[in-house]
């Protein structure tokens, strides 16, 4: 494409070659640097090939000494194009004024594009640029790539590795996310943890692999109890605590539990539905500023405007603050509609469903639901209680106890006494 432009602005000649001796002035002119292209070779004498205008004239000397003829039948490019509408000077400068202002939006970024994100939102990524002074219309040159980079993977924990790089006006950020994974990893202590209820609940199974269990099934429990403690007493001969063992309890304890549910829904509610009336607008945009056509037609007093825009684009990676589109606005007609009961109880069940469907994304069993609708003055009540089965374990610092040795020293105190009274 860059060079097609170098070429149409030099300016480029198709020409056609007859002689016995096309070969050697072909060679001639390849030895004293003049180059050809689309060069077709018609018959063993005649060939045909394009050369740019400021090479033709270096060809009258090799043209004399091997006897070869030359017609041009094509004539492309800016001089001819200058020659041609010489007394429009009014276009030429338009011209001359588009090109200036396109070598000049060349030199900023006018398109951002993420790729890879996955837990990370892509607003939240160009918040992040704009704190960096990198938004629409900054400068290439004021932007570093590698110090970009750096502060991605520093101040993004998910991100392990991010490249920024430039294609021609767009700025591409490609960053690769850790894998997630699926148990979430426990959170840091200073010291030994147990393991508490997070809810009230029924134990139904316990499955110890550190510490020491204080439940067992079908035991009832209470918020903050403690299920499996990380504080383990090690007893003399006489029955007697000598020492406490530390570590981080680990058990999976499944309890039953009861979800109160409570839903409230409406009698009446508005609905809007389309008529099929539209009317169409189209609108250029550029930088802060916008033109749009005018409204030929009466304005609907109840609307829906959807807006299809599309950022100008002169080459593949060459884009433009400008974009281009349409706005549709769609005829919206307001409707009161009475909720029967068994449409409520259809909204219920839908409402029931969703619920439950977050609490097993969330890794809990239902076992059983009881949910009840009735009619309160202009709403409908819906309650109840769901019964499931969950992990109801949480952590909590451990109590750190000591062992006093003061017993034992008044015993070694009475004994040497004794020795002494002995003797």
């Amino acid at each position: 494409m860059i060079q097609w432009f170098y070429r149409f602005v030099k300016g480029w000649l198709k020409i056609e070659l007859y002689g016995k001796d096309v070969t050697r002035f072909l060679n001639l002119c390849s030895k004293h640097g003049i180059d050809f292209w689309d060069l077709a070779c018609i018959d063993s004498e005649h060939v045909s090939c394009c050369i740019s205008l400021g090479s033709i004239y270096n060809l009258r000397p090799f043209l004399r000494k091997t006897k070869v003829r030359m017609r041009i039948i094509l004539r492309k490019g800016m001089p001819f194009l200058m020659f041609r509408y010489r007394k429009r000077k009014i276009f030429f400068a338009i011209l001359a004024a588009m090109l200036v202002f396109t070598t000049i939006l060349s030199t900023r970024i006018w398109r951002i594009e993420i790729i890879g994100n996955t837990s990370i939102g892509e607003e939240t990524l160009l918040s992040y640029l704009r704190k960096h002074d990198i938004s629409y219309g900054t400068q290439k040159e004021s932007i570093d790539n590698d110090a970009m980079e750096l502060s991605l993977r520093q101040d993004f924990d998910p991100i392990i590795w991010a490249s920024v790089y430039e294609e021609g006006t767009k700025l591409v950020v490609c960053v690769q996310e850790k894998i997630a994974s699926d148990r979430i990893e426990p959170e840091e202590t200073t010291g030994y943890t147990d393991l508490v209820a997070k809810q009230d609940a029924v134990v139904s199974s316990i499955i110890t692999r550190n510490g020491v269990p204080l439940v067992k099934a079908k035991d009832k429990v209470k918020a903050g109890d403690i299920l499996v403690c990380a504080r383990q007493e090690i007893l003399d001969d006489n029955g007697e605590v000598k020492e406490y063992f530390y570590q981080n309890a680990d058990a999976d304890v499944i309890g039953k539990v009861t979800y109160d549910y409570e839903d409230w829904i409406p009698q009446t509610r508005i609905l809007s539905k389309s008529t099929g009336r539209t009317h169409t607008r189209y609108c250029v945009r550029m930088l802060n500023r916008q033109v749009i056509t005018p409204d030929l037609y009466a304005a609907f007093s109840d609307s829906e405007s959807i807006e299809d825009m599309q950022q100008l684009c002169l080459m593949e990676n060459f884009y433009l603050p400008v974009y281009v589109g349409k706005i549709t606005e769609y005829e919206q007609e307001k409707e009161k509609e009475t909720i029967s009961m068994k449409a409520a109880k259809d909204i219920a069940i839908k409402n029931l469903d969703q619920f439950l469907d977050n609490l097993e994304e969330n890794g809990v069993s239902i076992i059983d639901k009881n949910v009840m609708i009735e009619k309160i003055d202009k709403k409908y009540h819906v309650y109840g209680k769901i019964r499931a089965c969950e992990d109801i374990t949480k952590t909590a610092p451990t109590e750190m106890k000591t062992i006093s040795k003061e017993p034992e020293e008044k015993q070694d105190e009475v004994q040497t006494s004794r020795e002494g009274n002995n003797e």
